[in-house]
């Protein structure tokens, strides 16, 4: 049987099915003040213990004992059938699995299979080990497995995709039920729907977003199948991406669960400096496994996994079946209080499918690491553990960012700054240490572990000093075991030269621009309900039906946003990427930067200049929270004008650049002689 929805009463709406479509903001407003009040007041009363008190007082302000710290757990332990009120039972259970997984050996980092066109992905139930509990957690995912296999394509490739939905019967919009006036608020179960049905995005490609090319709104219902023909642009930059569901209302439980794979587009022979060409590349894919929100989300998704297969339940160990969600404190629980969202249940990065893998190095090589992050709602910093015994000494160099490499590079970085969507190409640097007991002694192969700290920004508070971030795991993510290249003294390979590549001309630099003043736009991701993105002061809350278009942009011409709201909300921009013009003193995103999804580590605005090339048609964008984006945070842009129109400025700020297939590098300028 599909999960049953919770028995929680909404008052009726005012006048009619005022949320059955799409409603302006005004009315959204009026319609929904009463319901932001109650929500924020429930959830100021969620988080203020733990503001004030600190977590472990505010355990006990809310009345119950928090379950031991979680790490990873053993899946061999079981967490056997007990009461609901058994509440020590499951506690002394979680501990027991924390226990027995921290003494159990990392595996070694696997690499995940690639694949090239044409390519054939099978929608499913998977089965992901939750290892910090005990037990294993079931989702949706890619041909059998988290994530799913890497794609590679080249610049001027028809990239083809054969997706196929395996998922079990599940209705689709016409059971979602939007005759409630809170649509667009966050923790709104209406929201979530049709969890069985999916679509593909291919996020971060500068692609057609019509037809059967990148579409948000083809649908692919279960026991359906449907072909993706994707034209890579001849110009196309190479860089790491990533490719996920995108159906609306359930792309947090599906993308979010664990249907996500990589995209990497390969640089043209000669695009890069031969050293940097020549490192060897580990794929690090984290995949932010947030079991409780997965459990709320499929218990208001009226929708099931093959019953044949999976019996209909996400969660296979029978202990967690009686998940429940309480509306004034915004949680989910089982057992009574042991299990809650945000205690036992805290998400944990896995790497490739893997908790707590290792991966081996040669010390005083560069390796390129490709990270991707896939998540619902967290945002992670990865960084060298410092406290780590027989520690190697490591460093990072910042290459690229979501598929596009910086004007400069590398940029030595200290943490790795990853929200949901984002992207990062690190050049790494392994030397083991002397021994602080022997000084003159070096212990080899040594160890660097990189750790993680995962956070959230409540939204809904504004920019108050209340708006803090709530640091929900922290935790080892992956070691790297160096070992000597040459013993007793290892070969260490020079430092990185600073490079630039020849640009295509869709990302040619902007910063210089004069923008028309008709293309001057704000654009605002609000801090307060309901959830929509904001144009120029109006916006909508995309519902189940589509919205209007947020504004019209004529294509092949310079856009210029002054984005706010984006220390809450990650902005994700499809079919174009933009760069960062200005911003303000942030140690991660520096001016010149690109991105297509963009999360500021300090102040809440930038500005933004998108260069509108070669597509028409829709261009979404929104909050890269995948519930923020379920529950309506979501718009979309009319690109208008000539389909492969370009903007004629390019070569006049980088006459360098190019707009057919990779020319070859330019030649070094020689140096003045001065006579």
């Amino acid at each position: 049987k599909a999960f049953s929805r919770p028995s929680i009463v909404y008052p009726a709406p005012s006048s009619g099915c005022l949320a059955s479509r799409s409603l302006p903001s005004a009315q959204m407003a009026a319609l929904g003040s009463a319901w932001v009040w109650l929500v924020l007041g429930a959830l100021l009363a969620n988080m203020l213990p733990s503001i004030v008190l600190g977590p472990q007082s505010a355990a006990a302000a809310w009345g119950w004992s928090p379950s031991p710290s979680p790490g990873n757990a053993s899946a061999a332990v079981p967490l056997g059938p007990a009461s609901s009120d058994d509440v020590a039972g499951a506690q002394a259970q979680l501990a027991k699995a924390y226990a027995q997984f921290e003494k159990m050996p990392s595996e070694e980092l696997r690499d995940l299979p690639v694949v090239t066109s044409p390519v054939t992905l099978t929608m499913g139930a998977v089965e992901l080990k939750t290892p910090w509990i005990g037990g294993s957690f079931m989702t949706r995912g890619w041909n059998g497995g988290i994530p799913g296999p890497t794609i590679r394509v080249k610049p001027g490739e028809t990239l083809q995709v054969l997706l196929k939905n395996n998922l079990g019967h599940g209705p689709g919009y016409e059971a979602c039920n939007f005759n409630l006036t809170q649509l667009g608020l966050f923790m709104n179960p209406d929201a979530i729907c049709a969890l069985n049905h999916t679509n593909l995005h291919l996020h971060g490609l500068h692609v057609s977003p019509e037809g059967d090319s990148d579409n948000m709104i083809k649908k692919v219902a279960p026991g359906e199948s449907t072909m993706y023909t994707i034209q890579i642009p001849k110009n196309h930059m190479g860089g790491t991406h990533w490719y996920h569901p995108h159906f609306h209302h359930a792309t947090a439980a599906q993308a979010g669960g664990g249907a996500h794979g990589a995209i990497i587009v390969d640089d043209p022979p000669g695009y890069l400096p031969k050293f940097v060409e020549d490192m060897p590349e580990k794929l690090a894919f984290l995949s932010l496994v947030n079991v409780a929100k997965m459990m709320r989300l499929e218990n208001w998704g009226n929708s099931r996994l093959d019953a044949v297969v999976w019996n209909q339940t996400l969660w296979k160990n029978s202990l967690y079946k009686n998940w429940k969600w309480d509306p004034l404190s915004l949680v989910v629980e089982e057992h009574g209080n042991a299990i809650k969202d945000g205690a036992g249940l805290k998400p944990y990065v896995a790497v490739n499918g893997q908790f707590r893998p290792k991966t081996t190095i040669k010390e005083g090589k560069w390796y390129r690491f490709r990270f991707v992050l896939a998540a619902i709602e967290q945002r992670v910093e990865v960084r060298v553990d410092p406290n780590a015994k027989n520690q190697a000494r490591c460093e990072f160099q910042l290459l690229a960012k979501d598929g596009v490499y910086l004007n400069e590079a590398p940029r030595p970085i200290e943490d790795i700054f990853l929200v949901s969507g984002s992207r990062a190409d690190v050049a790494i640097r392994c030397l083991c240490e002397p021994s602080f007991v022997f000084p003159g002694a070096t212990t080899r192969p040594c160890e660097s572990h990189l750790t993680y700290t995962a956070t959230r920004q409540p939204m809904g508070l504004g920019d108050t000093g209340l708006a803090v971030m709530v640091v929900e795991t922290t935790d080892r993510m992956l070691t790297l075991v160096t070992e000597s290249s040459v013993a007793p003294t290892p070969t260490m390979e020079p430092e990185i030269e600073p490079f630039a590549v020849r640009r295509p001309c869709y990302l040619a630099d902007l910063t210089k621009v004069t923008v028309a003043k008709e293309n001057t736009h704000s654009l605002d991701l609000p801090q307060l309900y309901p959830m929509m993105i904001k144009v120029d002061g109006k916006g909508y809350t995309w519902g189940h039906e589509q919205p209007p278009a947020l504004a019209e942009v004529p294509v092949g011409q310079i856009q210029e946003w002054h984005v706010t709201g984006i220390r809450y909300h990650p902005l994700h921009v499809h079919v174009n990427p933009y760069q960062i013009t200005s911003i303000f003193n942030d140690p991660y995103y520096h001016v010149g930067d690109w991105h297509d999804t963009f999360f500021s580590t300090g102040i809440g605005f930038a500005t933004i200049r998108l260069n509108i090339d070669t597509f028409t048609g829709m261009m979404i964008a929104h909050c890269h929270n995948l519930e923020h984006e379920d529950n309506g945070m979501m718009g979309w842009f009319k690109i208008i004008g000539k389909e492969g129109t370009k903007w004629a400025g390019a070569k006049t700020y980088d006459p360098t650049c190019y707009n057919e297939a990779f020319p070859g590098a330019v030649a070094p300028k020689k140096p003045v002689v001065w006579r």
